[in-house]
């Protein structure tokens, strides 16, 4: 037969599991963040993570997708956020397609902007814009390569309508690789004085890396100064408020969004948000609403 003690011991172990499975069961399901291969949604999203982890004891998760999947995860799942919508230009498509199933939490920085780019040694006489690209000496110059990004991507699209409409099809073909890959080809390029085109964006660490310039885009088939979006599942808002409200108040400057690109090249996507995190406590303390709390006490 058992002792006291011992059924007293088992008591005392059914309750511990009873109360680490309720909780357990009170731990809510994770945040989803879809990052797409842009860098700043990268940083981004990880300063996202830490701030909703740290500041609300939320679970988030990173997925990694394209940034088609990336619209569409949001639209379907009930807590999802994807926090480089491109608008109105180079995600306008992805966004007319889900725009009534999703949450437009406004605008995260404003200025961004796509286009072609060449290394600033590339004579200006010779290259100033995509038209100057038709030019025989050019193609030959280029090796008829324009170097792009992963196939997926809003810039990768809005590339190639570029190329129809400078009627650049017969003397160039678009790369398809990784952002990684294509800022590696810009720098052996860079490094051995040679001719290259890449598909560009700002912001972007290679702009404080290299000494650069946007081709001129006199058609405007690459659009203009865009502002990038965060979108969330339309169901966040219920299910997280706080959460939600803190999304909603959050804002970059182009320059901190330089900054940050620029450790986490550097260093990594990690670090630099938490970088970002422990050097700008007043704008943390503004997106969680904290100053607001602390204003309303004095």
């Amino acid at each position: 037969m058992k002792t006291v003690s011992q059924f007293a011991a088992a008591v005392l172990a059914v309750v511990v599991i009873c109360a680490a499975g309720m909780a357990q069961a009170a731990q809510p399901e994770p945040i989803r963040i879809y990052v797409d291969e842009y860098a700043e949604g990268q940083v981004m999203s990880h300063v996202a993570k830490t701030v909703i982890e740290s500041e609300y004891d939320v679970p988030v998760e990173l997925k990694t997708v394209a940034v088609g999947p990336a619209f569409l995860g949001v639209a379907s799942d009930e807590r999802s956020l994807f926090l480089v919508a491109w608008l109105p230009r180079t995600h306008g498509d992805y966004m007319d397609r889900v725009g009534d199933q999703v949450d437009n939490l406004g605008e995260l920085f404003d200025g961004a902007r796509l286009g072609w780019a060449v290394p600033a040694y590339v004579p200006k006489d010779q290259l100033a814009s995509i038209d100057d690209m038709k030019k025989p000496e050019v193609v030959d110059k280029l090796g008829g390569r324009i170097q792009g990004i992963s196939a997926g991507a809003g810039l990768m699209q809005v590339s190639k309508e570029t190329i129809d409409a400078y009627d650049l099809d017969d003397d160039y073909r678009l790369i398809t690789a990784s952002s990684a890959a294509m800022t590696a080809a810009l720098k052996r390029a860079i490094d051995n004085k040679e001719w290259i085109v890449v598909t560009a964006w700002s912001p972007h660490w290679m702009w404080k890396r290299f000494d650069l310039r946007y081709l001129d885009d006199p058609k405007g088939e690459l659009g203009a100064r865009e502002h990038v979006d965060a979108i969330a599942s339309q169901g966040l808002a219920e299910s997280e408020p706080e959460v939600h409200a803190m999304l909603k108040r959050m804002h970059y400057s182009l320059e901190q969004i330089d900054t940050m690109l620029l450790n986490a090249e550097q260093t990594s996507y990690e670090q630099a948000a938490q970088t970002f995190i422990d050097e700008h406590p007043d704008v943390i303390a503004e997106w969680t609403g904290q100053d607001e709390s602390q204003a309303s006490t004095q």
